[in-house]
């Protein structure tokens, strides 16, 4: 798998979660956006236990880092997800 170079240390949240080394493939890529985002959501229905507050916080910066690296992907959100960026009520308070 390759190794990508974040600002973000991602040791520790790839030690305990080592699944979301799957963020290394994606890197520079609107689908990691939406798998960046999707960590960070609800998606479960409420059952979502979430992370860690450190591992929450690592995936945060990850996701800020990746939109500030990546700026055209920076309004992709998860399709099923309408919470942010794409609620035609929240577009409607602008």
């Amino acid at each position: 798998m390759r190794r990508i170079v974040t600002e973000t240390s991602t040791e520790e949240l790839y030690e305990r979660f080592p699944h979301l080394r799957k963020i290394d493939l994606l890197w520079g890529s609107p689908e990691c956006r939406k798998f960046l985002f999707m960590l960070m959501t609800d998606t479960r229905g409420g059952t979502r236990q979430g992370f860690p507050r450190e591992h929450g916080a690592t995936i945060m910066a990850l996701l800020l880092e990746h939109d500030r690296c990546f700026p055209q992907f920076e309004h992709v959100v998860s399709p099923h997800d309408q919470r942010w960026g794409n609620d035609m009520r929240r577009k409607e308070w602008r």
